[in-house]
């Protein structure tokens, strides 16, 4: 089983976390195999069929489903690839520490409730 690690400086900077939209990574989870993480996922499924399987546990997954995952969950996804639209909430643990201890918090609020969400 393969363990697929956070690297924050992927973007060029210090980052502890990342969007992964489904145009650029949806044929790593079409073809996951088990795998676990080093660091924790939000998966939000917009559209989309099949089933996560973390730890023995299976997830179907419909439109409109969130997916959290622990760091080193062994997970394993079995999607159906059409119409299949998502995008992924990686960060490390430390970004959680450091995000509710900083003032980024009301900007972020901000952000979001200004969203026009149908």
């Amino acid at each position: 089983m393969r363990t697929v690690k956070f690297h924050k400086t992927e973007c060029g900077v210090d980052f502890l976390i990342n969007v992964l939209p489904s145009d650029e990574v949806k044929e790593s989870y079409l073809n996951s195999g088990i795998y676990d993480t080093d660091y924790l996922e939000i998966a939000f499924i917009k559209k989309g069929s099949g089933h996560v399987i973390l730890n023995h546990h299976k997830i179907e997954i419909s439109d409109n489903s969130i997916i959290f995952l622990s760091p080193f969950q062994k997970r394993e996804w079995k999607l159906n690839p059409e119409g299949l639209d998502f995008v992924i909430l990686v960060f490390q643990e430390d970004f959680l520490n450091d995000f509710f201890q900083t003032s980024y918090l009301p900007i972020v609020y901000y952000t979001f409730i200004s969203w026009n969400v149908p």
